[in-house]
């Protein structure tokens, strides 16, 4: 997913397609609007990095990555709160996800519902909490995940107006790098948990 959004957003940015359109676009929401936009939208699968591209866009670096992480925890709340309210429902719109999950303790389950590859962030926030997870551990782990995968479309959003040879490799070097530490880690947890790496089929649901 990070690597994808590395080289879509420098073809776009290397092409200049329709860039100043959504600068300006974002340019014009109001503060208060975009971080309603922000926050709510990821909570019923609006592509989650696509808003923090343009959060870097509209709000820079400090301020972007202060209203993404923030938007971030929001989100997280919303998510266990809503799947408490309504188990039900997130249930059977998210069976398949959670059929991926394999049996573990909290913690390890909880990383490897994060790092899992193919499932897309709104579905990973509604699945963690639907494995009986608790709110801090929840929180303790999600947030930095998140926020550390977040860096990087704020980054790329930010500096879309004066993309250097060097920042390019900043942004290519980061992405890479939190792309490696996440194969790893699967990679220990999958040998932990028992799960061979999904080959089509995940592995089999957690009991």
């Amino acid at each position: 997913m990070i690597a994808v959004l590395v080289i879509v957003g420098l073809l776009v940015l290397t092409f200049n397609v329709e860039l100043e359109t959504v600068r300006t676009m974002a340019a014009r929401l109001p503060g208060w609007l975009a971080f309603v936009l922000l926050t709510v939208l990821p909570l019923v699968g609006f592509p989650v990095s696509v808003l923090h591209v343009v959060a870097g866009l509209r709000f820079g670096i400090p301020l972007g990555l202060a209203l993404v992480w923030s938007s971030i925890l929001l989100q997280l709340l919303a998510s266990h709160g809503l799947v408490h309210w309504r188990r039900d429902f997130f249930e059977r719109h998210f069976k398949r996800v959670r059929d991926q999950v394999p049996a573990g303790a909290h913690l390890p389950v909880t990383v490897f519902t994060m790092l899992v590859p193919g499932v897309p962030y709104v579905a990973k926030n509604y699945t963690v909490p639907l494995l009986g997870v608790p709110l801090r551990l929840f929180l303790s782990v999600g947030l930095p995940m998140h926020a550390a995968r977040s860096a990087l479309a704020v980054l790329l959003g930010a500096q879309s107006h004066e993309l250097t040879p060097g920042r390019v490799l900043m942004i290519v070097a980061y992405g890479v790098s939190i792309l490696g530490v996440s194969w790893w880690v699967l990679r220990r947890l999958q040998a932990k948990l028992g799960v061979r790496p999904p080959k089509g089929n995940g592995p089999r649901r957690r009991a």
